[in-house]
This record gives C-alpha cells, structure tokens and sequence, in this order.
C-alpha cells in the first residue's frame, strides 16, 4: 500500500470517528450515536428471525405432556412431583425481579445467553436424574432460566424495534415471535408420545435437550440493542426507579393488574385436562391440546394486522370480553362442544395487545425490571388461584374451580374498559415516558 494512500485512509477513519463520537460528557452507553438506518434495519431482520427459533426451540419439549408421569416415575410418588413442578414455579417468582434488574444493567443479549446455558444445565439435569435430589436442583435451575426470559426477551424486541425507529411494528412482529411457541408445543407433543411409546419417557427428556442447545446457538447469534437513557448508580436505586414508575403512570399500574390477572387465570390450564376427560375420550386429549395450540398460534399470527386497524387497548378489551362469554358459555352447560370454546384465538391477540400497551408505558432505562415487576405479581396470583381452585375442585368438583378461576380472572374486564376509554387521551397529555 503506498503511504499517500495509507494516509488518506486514516484521514478517513479519524474523520468518521469524530462524527460518531459524542458530544459532551456523557458516556458512551447512555450517549452513542445511533446506528446508520440500513444497519438498524437489519438488526431487526435478524433479531426477530432468530428470537422466533429461540421460542421455537424453547419450548419444543416433547416431554410436556408426560413430566408429571416422568417425575413420579424417578422419584417413586406423584406427591413428590407435584411439588417439583410448584418448586419451579416458586423459584421463577424467586428471581423474577433481580432477573430483571441484570437485564436492565448489563443488556439483553448476555441475559437472553445466561438463560439458554441455564435452561440447558436445567434438562441435563432432568435427563440424568436417578432420585429427587437432581431432579429438585434442575427445576429450580429451569426457574431460574425463565426468569431470565421473563421481561428480557420482549425488551429485546422492542428496544431493538425503537433504535430503528419502528417500534409501531411491535405488534406485528411479537405476533409472529410468540406464535412460535405454539407451533412448537403442537409439534412436540405428538412426536413426544410416540417416542416414549417406542422406546421410553426418560429418551424423550434426553432427546429434548438438543433443542435447548439449539436456543444456546441462536442466542449467541442475536445482536444487542441500543441501550437508553442513564442507569441509576446502584441496584436498589434502579428498583425504586422502576416502582416508582408504576406507581406514578394509572395507565401502567391497571396494566399490570390485567396482566397478573390474565396470567392467573391461566392456572385453569392445569385444571382444563379433567374437564375435558368428561366429555371427551381419553384418546382425544392430545387432538384437544393440539387444536388449542393451533387456534393460539393463528391469533398471534393475525394480532399484528388486528390490532394494527383497531388498536391495542380495544383489541385487549374485546378478546378479554370474548374469552369470558365463551368459556361461561362452555362450563355453564357443558357439552361435546364446550372443550372447543375452550380454545380461542383471542388468546394470541389480547396477549400481544397486552404486551403492546406494556412495552409503550415502561421506560426504557427500566424496561425488563417493569416487566418482571408484572411477572411477579402474576406468579403469586396464579399460586394463590391455583391453590384456590384446587381446594374447590376437591370439595365442589372441577366445573365450580373452574368457574372460580374464571371470576378472577373476569376483574380484568372494568380495568381492560378503563384502560381502552383512557388510553388514547392519557397518551396524548403526557407521551411514553423514556426515563
């Protein structure tokens, strides 16, 4: 290389140094110029490609339909795996906040990576366990990595949305992003069955660890987005920040009161199996698990496009009012029809349009701590309701629980109203808050 032509090179760099730079004193992580627009844009390609085969690979574990059975089978009792199964819940909620918090201080990607190697040392632990000892330690592991998720990953797309300057897109992508995990339940579950039909239950659990490593993979590959705004000096500081936040915005604090009770409501998943085993051969109960998933993967595959042309807050309040006359409709009288009320596509699109209203209201130097704030409070109403509901199915039958989860989860329905009557003009007086 000649020197005249070397020089003129770090003439050029320097120059593009100097218009990169920031100004003032700021430090670079809460100052950094923004990405040119076609680099942006394709960190958006790539990032919600690969977050759409990390929820894929998540959750295609074809042991779900049988961990309760595998379970029993390591430890010698049912009694012992129900409670593994409320471990794993219980630790989730245990580190849903600190979670958060890391999120928020040392970025998205390295969380969404920690989760993945956690998840993956989680099923060696299931696959390998001879007693209740390394099955406890793996739960608590698996806890651990939903935690990590848990707020981090759909802070991941929305920041990386907003530093394009496209977060009006969430919607749609986060639809096509979360469908994914439906396609990979309907998918595992079959496949899972035949599998241990033909050879045995602890080859499915060791054969579900590949797509775990697979999520580790695809992690690694997944860009970090641009972080916003300032920190707070320290971890508690940064929690008050996040709580003050909630408390300060009455469109946030009755968002996360719908979402707590929609996620609570969910316990009657657990509960819908014995319901439908009433009215259904036991043989169709993974036809019924599989149609669920399905209808759920075409609501979140349209709520982009719905929510799009209605907006969010009315997409919330009308899937919540439908969900709750078709499942009255379907426990008040039940018949063979009612498991296939049962299945909804409003599910997909008012849990998008949640995640929409959400992501607007959190700001974003706190954006994953928010949303583990919420995750929180749903993990302890759905242990409370699903307590609830199994002392009333024992005393009344599964209908009567059922119902009892549904009038829980029917006090979502005045706040999602107030949320879509006030939305619009709150938004308008004071704009998302960007800390």
């Amino acid at each position: 290389m000649s020197a005249r032509h070397s020089s003129l090179l770090r003439a050029r760099v320097l120059v593009e140094r100097l218009i990169a730079a920031p100004s003032g004193g700021s430090s670079p992580r809460s100052r950094s110029a923004p990405p040119a627009p076609d680099s942006a844009d394709q960190t958006v390609s790539r990032n919600v490609r690969l977050l759409s085969w990390f929820n894929f690979f998540g959750d295609f574990r074809m042991y779900g339909p049988i961990m309760v059975i595998y379970f029993a089978q390591v430890t010698g009792s049912y009694t012992a795996a129900a409670s593994l199964l409320a471990v794993k819940k219980l630790s989730s909620a245990a580190f849903e906040v600190p979670t958060g918090v890391l999120s928020d201080r040392l970025g998205r990607r390295g969380t969404m990576i920690a989760g993945a190697v956690v998840m993956v040392a989680a099923h060696l632990g299931y696959a390998g366990a001879s007693g209740y000892g390394l099955l406890l330690a793996a739960v608590v592991l698996e806890g651990l990595a939903a935690a990590l998720w848990s707020g981090n990953n759909e802070s991941l797309l929305y920041d990386t949305l907003l530093a394009a300057g496209r977060e009006d897109e969430f919607p749609r992508h986060s639809g096509r992003v979360n469908s994914m995990f439906q396609i990979a339940l309907a998918l595992a579950a079959p496949i899972g069955g035949v599998v241990a039909g033909a050879w045995s239950l602890r080859t499915v659990v060791v054969l579900s660890v590949v797509p775990q490593v697979l999520c580790v993979l695809a992690a690694l590959r997944v860009r970090e987005p641009r972080v916003h705004g300032p920190l707070e000096s320290n971890v508690l500081a940064h929690l008050g920040s996040a709580l003050r936040g909630i408390r300060r915005s009455p469109l946030l604090r009755r968002m996360t009161l719908v979402s707590a009770l929609r996620y609570s409501g969910e316990s009657a998943a657990q509960l819908s199996p014995v319901f439908v085993a009433g009215l259904w051969p036991l043989w169709a109960l993974g036809l019924w698990r599989t149609f669920g998933h399905g209808v759920a993967f075409v609501g979140f595959r349209v709520s982009g496009r719905v929510i799009g042309r209605v907006g969010a807050a009315r997409t919330l309040l009308s899937g919540e009012l439908f969900d709750n006359v078709a499942n009255f409709v379907a426990l008040v009288r039940p018949t063979v029809f009612s498991p296939v009320l049962l299945g909804s596509p409003a599910y997909g699109m008012s849990t998008i349009a949640q995640q929409t209203l959400l992501q607007r209201e959190f700001t974003d130097r706190e954006r994953a701590t928010m949303g583990s704030l919420a995750s929180l409070l749903g993990s302890v109403l759905y242990a409370l309701v699903a307590l609830g509901a199994g002392l009333v199915a024992d005393r009344w039958g599964i209908v009567a629980a059922l119902f009892a989860i549904q009038a829980v989860a029917l006090t979502a329905l005045p706040l999602a109203w107030w949320v879509h009557a006030h939305a619009s003009a709150l938004s308008a007086s004071a704009g998302t808050v960007t800390g």
